[in-house]
């Protein structure tokens, strides 16, 4: 399909030289035309797998139109009678007209336009899979905070359906959880609900074209995925991750302080135990080895910040 896209203006390039100056003769028609094809080629396969909006490209192909036309007819009455100098001015002129033709289909997003002048001052927040799949996110939306555009790619919408039609039965409830979260965001009021279908679906570039589309949207990335957080900030792209904005969210404990908890299982030392405050943080408890499957009043120590959140320290006897 490439290279038909390649040789079929490849041929009309042969007519477009022969017409555009008779005497040329068909070899340096072919020159142009092949030229245009190579070009084309390039174009379209770097526009793989992306669907071309309809818009854009009227306005590439009349930018084309326009800036081809003008070009010979103003280098119509060159004041040269060599064939080669007037066939390498034309040849010239096409291939700036196309571009930038190129450059302006693809600054040319009329749906992105019109959505700024409707949600002013909102924002983008582009959903990947592991974010439609967190039932809290939806008491986010309550309290405004995707008070903006919400695009869902169509390729996270068939991740979902990968999962919904999996013969592993949690995997298939998840996925139709998150079927029932996109139909609550999307009759969510106020709210400018988007399902973007310019990208197909490649297994292992979801990621990836995930990052792309909030580029493209100027948007912010919303997720519950570690790598993808840590891929996008490097190139970077805004990403609400809702895993910190749930640990920014937890009550602080600090030194001293002290909380009740079950030590349910020992640490790397056998000296620790480990176990976990009501909200989910945990604590190595020090000298806390010997007392597993216990209760007990725990004295915060230490407090240390990782990756994956805060880790506690604390001790029973902190003597």
């Amino acid at each position: 399909m490439e290279w038909a896209l390649a040789l079929i203006p490849t041929f009309l390039g042969l007519y477009v030289g022969y017409t555009l100056h008779p005497g040329m003769g068909m070899l340096p028609g072919g020159v142009i035309g092949a030229s245009i094809g190579v070009a084309l080629y390039f174009l379209f396969k770097d526009l793989k797998g992306r669907k071309i909006e309809p818009i854009s490209f009227s306005v590439g192909l009349g930018a084309f139109t326009v800036f081809s036309a003008t070009g010979l007819f103003l280098t119509d009455h060159l004041w040269s009678e060599n064939i080669i100098t007037i066939s390498a001015v034309k040849l010239s002129v096409i291939f700036m007209a196309l571009l930038s033709a190129v450059e302006i289909s693809k600054r040319v997003n009329l749906e992105k336009i019109l959505s700024k002048e409707k949600f002013k001052n909102r924002g983008s927040f582009i959903f990947d899979t592991s974010a439609l799949l967190e039932d809290k996110i939806l008491d986010l939306f309550d309290i405004g905070l995707f008070n903006g555009t919400v695009i869902v790619p169509q390729f996270v919408l068939i991740e979902l359906q990968k999962l919904a039609d999996s013969s592993d039965n949690e995997k298939k409830e998840k996925g139709r959880k998150g079927f029932e979260i996109v139909e609550k965001i999307k009759n969510i009021p106020d709210i400018n609900f988007k399902i973007d279908d310019t990208i197909t679906y490649e297994e292992g570039k979801v990621d990836e074209e995930i990052v792309n589309l909030a580029r493209k949207f100027s948007g912010q990335i919303v997720t519950l995925d570690y790598n993808l957080t840590k891929m996008a900030q490097l190139q970077g792209i805004k990403v609400l991750n809702l895993n910190h904005l749930s640990e920014i969210l937890k009550p602080t404990l600090l030194p001293g302080q002290k909380v009740m908890i079950q030590i349910i299982r020992r640490g790397k030392n056998k000296e620790q135990g480990i176990g976990f405050t009501e909200d989910g943080t945990m604590i190595v408890v020090e000298d806390g080895g010997n007392f597993v499957g216990t209760n007990h009043e725990i004295v915060i120590t230490n407090i240390l910040r990782t990756n994956a959140g805060k880790l506690l320290f604390g001790r029973i006897n902190p003597k």
